[in-house]
């Protein structure tokens, strides 16, 4: 647990490491203790055969920055590269240099050696793959520095392996990539990045755990919740707790939970593993060093939704980390999961002496079928209905008094259509209220808020206007959700280059369309139908922009379902009609797929398409 240099890159100095080892001070009861310099503190060339740190960003040396950590309670890390020089800022590389390096840093009195795979000569090494060379060079240095300085192999060109060889080769961490690219801060990275982690548990353990790289905490890309997401996730894997952000900068109620982080420093060290998944909605179990069990319930998609797992028979005491509510359950755990959030409990078995009240499961807006990862539709001033439920899962007692309040945005109207208050809710029963709701807003995202006692339960609303009667031009309507590869999917015009408003006539072989979207594949754009509309046509092409270059397939999803396919059509083809049925969709999805080539070219046209409702 710590810190890294990473973010402020080759500005770093000793100056703004001294800074952050200050404001690591209320961290490090937590066991935030590792001050990690990456990069860019190397001078340019060793000194009399040895490395020296740059005189100009670490004046006072490494020795002298080492010492005033230790005073601090504190340990330091520096990163060396395997190859022949560093990654980045300049410096050697301690590549036939490693029993040497590793003196030095054992006399600077250095506790963590990250060691990175940089600038690699594959040369010296005929014969020998990606993985026998970097065995070749990562056991010389582990050995070399002794069991007392944390050797953090950081060899994340997947081609290396480290899982399979790295806890022999003495590794307290080994990175999990499959490819050479650090975490971007971004929802989607960090849930690929901890899936390819996730797929390494089985190596993982006391002494040598699985690195899925740096908390990401207060850092632009995610939101709250997706961070406390991350940290959950991390906790269960047993990863390193590394962070990016700045020690003054980091959230305390994200990075500071005592109970998350018991989680992630459990004296068992065991990476948590998966209980059951279909892909979106994920349950993992951890076992504990006393008996207990860590459960994380993770909703991957874009809905609220509840997920649940089997404790076992038998009473269980649960306590949700996060909020700190503690409950009771005769063998089930549920709870309602927003979107992109993660619970995370502590179970332990219990008797029946131990009183806490039964576990609830609050939800709302609950999915209407299996797998349904959209919010639900509203659209303005047609009345709709959501619907709450209180379950009371535990079924260790009877829940009294119970009564659902709703708090809608300002302007929209909603009611009780069904009773909000019961006296009386017994164990393994629920409380469904059905709430009348008009939304008076233009089309965008919102939240209803329902509370029941000190629960709470928000709806994601998704307010959209559905297409009108007959053939309307899809260019002339408003989508739900659009990716594109460069640039905006533009209307009426082709891609054009990259910024928006810069395409040109729409033309596939000569032919020009009045009318249509010009995308750049892959593509994926998104509109709501309500279920009243019927068919959707078009003609998929290749833009004259581009020449006879490109290639793309052009699809048509109607909710989870392709209900169309161009087939393969390149820069050289004529345009070719698809025609989709859609009947009866709520949703449906123009999707322009990369033809297997380079994408750069693939400048897409779904040409004069329109979509034909009741």
């Amino acid at each position: 647990m710590g810190w890294s240099t990473r973010s402020l890159g080759c500005s770093v100095s000793e100056q703004s490491v001294r800074q952050a080892a200050d404001a690591m001070a209320s961290l490090a009861p937590l066991g935030y203790r590792y001050v990690i310099i990456d990069d860019c503190w190397l001078a340019a060339q060793r000194s009399g055969g040895k490395l020296a740190p740059d005189a100009t960003r670490f004046p006072g040396g490494i020795a002298g920055l080492a010492s005033y950590l230790h005073s601090k309670g504190l340990k330091l890390g520096l990163s060396l590269s395997a190859g022949t020089t560093a990654c980045s800022g300049g410096g050697p590389g301690s590549y036939r240099n490693e029993a040497a390096d590793a003196a030095q840093i054992k006399a600077w009195g250095v506790d963590y050696v990250k060691y990175d795979w940089c600038n690699i000569p594959t040369a010296d090494f005929p014969g020998k793959n990606v993985q026998q060379i970097a065995e070749a060079l990562y056991r010389p240095m582990r050995q070399a520095l002794g069991q007392d300085i944390v050797f953090a192999m950081n060899n994340e060109d997947g081609s290396t392996v480290p899982w399979l060889w790295g806890k022999d080769a003495g590794a307290t961490t080994w990175r999990t990539n499959v490819y050479n690219k650090p975490i971007n801060g971004t929802y989607p990275d960090m849930v690929a990045i901890w899936e390819f982690n996730q797929l390494r548990a089985e190596y993982a353990g006391p002494g040598s755990w699985a690195d899925p790289d740096l908390v990401q905490a207060c850092r632009t890309g995610m939101t709250e919740t997706e961070h406390r997401t991350q940290m959950t996730l991390w906790a269960m894997a047993a990863a390193p707790l590394i962070l990016q952000t700045p020690p003054q900068q980091a959230p305390a109620s994200i990075v500071a939970n005592p109970k998350v982080i018991a989680v992630n420093q459990d004296p068992l060290g065991v990476h948590g593993t998966f209980v059951k998944t279909d892909g979106w909605y994920h349950v993992l179990a951890k076992p504990l060093a006393n008996g207990d069990r860590a459960i994380a319930l993770f909703n991957e998609s874009d809905r609220a939704a509840v997920i649940s797992a089997r404790l076992g028979s038998g009473r269980y005491r649960v306590e949700e980390l996060w909020t700190g509510e503690v409950s009771s359950t005769t063998g089930e755990l549920a709870a309602q999961v927003p979107a992109h959030a993660a619970r995370l409990y502590r179970v332990a078995a219990t008797d029946a002496d131990e009183q806490a009240p039964p576990l609830v499961t609050f939800e709302a807006d609950p999915q209407k079928f299996p797998g349904d990862d959209r919010p639900s539709v509203l659209e303005p001033g047609v009345p709709g209905e959501i619907v709450t439920r209180v379950t009371n899962t535990g079924a260790t007692a009877a829940l009294r008094d119970i009564e659902v309040t709703a708090k809608a945005p300002q302007g929209w109207t909603i009611e009780a259509g069904t009773p909000a208050r019961t006296g009386l809710l017994k164990p393994g029963k629920t409380f469904t209220v059905r709430w009348n709701v008009t939304a008076t807003a233009p089309p965008g995202s919102y939240e209803i808020e329902f509370r029941q006692g000190e629960r709470t339960a928000t709806a994601v609303i998704m307010v959209a206007k559905g297409p009108g009667p007959g053939t309307t031009y899809v260019s002339d309507l408003e989508w739900t959700a659009v990716k594109n590869h460069f640039g905006p999917v533009e209307k009426d015009t082709s891609n054009g280059d990259q910024a928006g408003g810069d395409g040109r006539p729409i033309t596939i072989e000569g032919v020009r369309y009045a009318k249509g979207l010009g995308a750049h594949a892959p593509a994926d754009i998104e509109y709501y139908t309500g279920g009243r509309c019927t068919t959707v046509q078009f003609f998929a092409g290749i833009d004259d922009e581009v020449g006879a270059n490109g290639s793309a397939g052009f699809e048509v999803w109607a909710d989870g379902g392709r209900v169309a396919y161009s087939g393969l059509i390149t820069g050289s083809m004529p345009a070719r009609k698809v025609t989709a049925n859609i009947e009866g969709a709520r949703f449906v999805r123009l999707v322009a797929t990369n033809g297997g080539d380079n994408a750069y070219y693939d400048h897409v046209d779904f040409a004069d398409a329109t979509i034909t409702c009741t």
